[in-house]
């Protein structure tokens, strides 16, 4: 065997080197070369294997060619693939060196909501969005967001399909002129902030998870973001700026978030909860209340949401809690009113339906002590979510029925159908009233037995569970809870007491001084797009007026929402049209209008929302509406007097 540690590899270098030289300046040893590579060729099995004749020949093409000797090539090739793995071990053992010693780092998971402030603050980064590396993600955008854009907004309408010259709306462009939003892609990005300059890394890692039957694998994000320096101040102080960044379009919208599907809830975090809206306040007095009850209800809320009421539950020793219940017939505002105290408080509302078939009483628990410091739950319609005690069953209209008590009068009118037997003089008489009364006991046994098998196969939440999650030991403190109901009488004692329940709010059908202030409400003269907040400033309110595209390509820029209808001929004398309503409706005689308007409306009679979706047929004309308001009244009243849920007048 040859010495390796005696070989002279310095005179076997440059002798390679001379050679190689030789080859590429007159190709003297191509020839040579070729010979050996067709000695060769034999023992590689060359004659029946085609990768070896193809590599064959594209050598003899090449070195007859170029007159360069293939192996030259080759050798570079694989000179500069081994240096460059060479640079790259080295570039990466020096930048991991000063990663570890002279720059900071804060890690991001995707679970977390400081996640998704970044992603969309990245997304409207010049820079970022100019990289070479993105992802392209679809934004859908909600009713709200597209009303601050109506200046940019254009819109086509189409011929109606009559024998009149209205035309109509048409949005089919719209999904096409939306743009996609554009986030850095995984891997390696950069970026510069107040003069310094920040690296991200985006990475993607997948988990497998056998919390479920199957096991089923998860991808999670992490985004680290780092910066030269061994302070990671300037990262915090990024991460705090793209929060208020993040809120800054929130400030003057509420919103609405309810529980992840079951498949989602599993990994806790941020995928307990799902935003389903954004939207804008409601302002209170568009609830339709009694003021006094408005004020009792606000002032209660502010005295609790105090930063110094904690501190004084806490030394007192009661729970930081606070419930509220709305009851009254449907229609009348309940939910309305918990969306305008929200809003007032600058709260989230999180929706939950107990009759969510997947969601058990371990993810109600979950549910609530994932929740913010300061929200409302809000809990609709809670009559109908079937709560029962472990010895009650409900029936067909939400009620519980005791099966103790079942048992007893079963008991009972056993026993009185022995003594009734007894005191039978007929034979014929006897065996009838043994027989039917047998008959009655199996059918009522039956559907006793069918109701209660229903319920212990539904995956349900009872009444225990819920008040565990609402005050138990391990409850969530400092969130405010609002029930609504139908029926009061209906909901168990228990779980209105006080401590659970501290204030109940009634809500009746309107008033005609409530009908009065409900017209005048929905024919005021709208006011301009509230102010938004433009690099922390207030920026003055703004007056949209989008433009009308025709289908033959024509803008008409005077056009309005509200006259969606009128052909390009009669723009302007629709638009005086509407300038002459608007100066005959001044506020003096609005309110006269509105004034008659509710003394034709019975009190008590009719719900606010059924009020309102007459008024909205007629958003356009309140004197047309005062016209017909006889005749929408009797209509309705003869409606509920027989019962029926078909409208004759609208």
């Amino acid at each position: 065997m040859m010495d390796l540690g005696k070989m002279d590899f310095a005179t076997l270098f440059k002798g390679n080197l001379s050679a190689m030289a030789d080859n590429m300046t007159n190709g003297k040893s191509y020839s040579s070369n070729s010979k050996m590579m067709e000695s060769l060729l034999p023992m590689l099995g060359g004659q029946f294997n085609p990768v070896v004749r193809i590599v064959m020949l594209l050598y003899q093409m090449i070195g007859s060619n170029l007159g360069i000797d293939p192996t030259v090539i080759l050798t570079l090739v694989g000179f500069f693939w081994a240096a460059n793995r060479v640079v790259r071990q080295v570039y990466g053992a020096v930048f991991r060196l000063i990663q570890d010693n002279f720059m900071s780092s804060i890690h991001i998971s995707s679970t977390d909501e400081i996640y998704v402030h970044m992603m969309k603050w990245l997304a409207l980064q010049p820079l970022m969005a100019s990289s070479r590396s993105l992802t392209a993600e679809t934004v859908s955008k909600t009713a709200w967001e597209e009303e601050e854009e109506l200046e940019a907004l254009h819109t086509r309408t189409i011929a109606g399909t009559g024998d009149g010259d209205a035309e109509y709306l048409n949005f089919s462009n719209q999904e096409a002129k939306a743009l996609p939003r554009y986030v850095p892609a995984l891997g390696l990005h950069g970026f510069w902030f107040k003069g310094r300059y920040f690296r991200l890394h985006r990475k993607q890692q997948s988990i497998f998870d056998d919390a479920a039957s199957y096991g089923t694998f998860t991808k999670e994000e992490d985004l680290i973001i780092s910066c030269f320096g061994r302070d990671p101040r300037p990262i915090k102080k990024l991460l705090q700026y793209v929060k208020e960044f993040y809120y800054q379009d929130h400030y003057a919208r509420t919103t609405i978030k309810r529980p992840s599907p079951q498949a989602m809830r599993r990994f806790n975090g941020r995928y307990n909860w799902t935003q389903v809206a954004n939207r804008p306040v409601r302002p209170m007095r568009t609830v339709v209340l009694d003021p006094k009850q408005k004020g009792q209800v606000l002032a209660d809320m502010n005295e609790y949401l105090h930063p110094a009421t904690p501190r004084w539950y806490a030394n007192r020793g009661i729970p930081l809690r606070r419930g509220y219940l709305f009851y009254g017939p449907p229609g009348t505002g309940k939910t309305s009113l918990s969306f305008a105290l929200a809003g007032v408080f600058g709260l989230d509302i999180f929706v939950i339906s107990l009759l969510e078939p997947t969601l058990t009483e371990e993810d109600l628990g979950t549910l609530f002590n994932a929740l913010p410091r300061r929200c409302v739950v809000l809990l609709e319609d809670i009559d109908t979510a079937g709560l029962s005690r472990p010895d009650e069953i409900v029936d067909d209209d939400g009620n519980p029925s005791s099966e103790s008590k079942d048992d007893a009068s079963k008991t009972t009118t056993a026993d009185g159908e022995k003594k009734q037997d007894h005191s039978s003089t007929g034979a014929a008489g006897k065996t009838s009233s043994n027989s039917s009364s047998k008959d009655d006991w199996k059918v009522s046994d039956l559907a006793r037995a069918l109701k209660k098998e229903a319920k212990d196969d539904k995956k349900g939440i009872s009444l225990s569970g819920l008040l565990n999650a609402i005050d138990g030991v391990a409850s969530q403190e400092g969130r405010i809870l609002v029930m609504t109901t139908n029926k009061p009488e209906a909901l168990d004692e228990a779980l209105i007491r006080p401590g659970r329940v501290d204030l109940q709010v009634g809500f009746t059908n309107a008033t005609p001084s409530q009908a009065t202030e409900l017209f005048q409400r929905m024919y005021e003269a709208d006011g301009a797009v509230p102010a938004k907040r433009v690099d922390g400033h207030v920026a003055p309110p703004t007056n949209p007026a989008p433009s009308i595209v025709k289908m033959n390509g024509g803008a008409s820029g005077s056009s309005t929402p509200s006259s969606p209808t009128r052909s390009e001929n009669e723009g302007a004398a629709g638009a005086a049209e509407d300038a002459e309503k608007k100066r005959l409706y001044d506020a003096e005689q609005l309110d006269c209008i509105a004034e008659e308007f509710g003394r034709l409306i019975p009190d008590g009679l009719f719900s606010p929302a059924e009020i309102q979706g007459f008024l909205l047929k007629r958003k356009k004309d309140p004197r047309r509406a005062l016209r017909e308001t006889t005749e929408w009244v009797e209509g309705m009243r003869l409606q509920k007097e027989s019962k029926t849920k078909v409208l004759k007048v609208q």
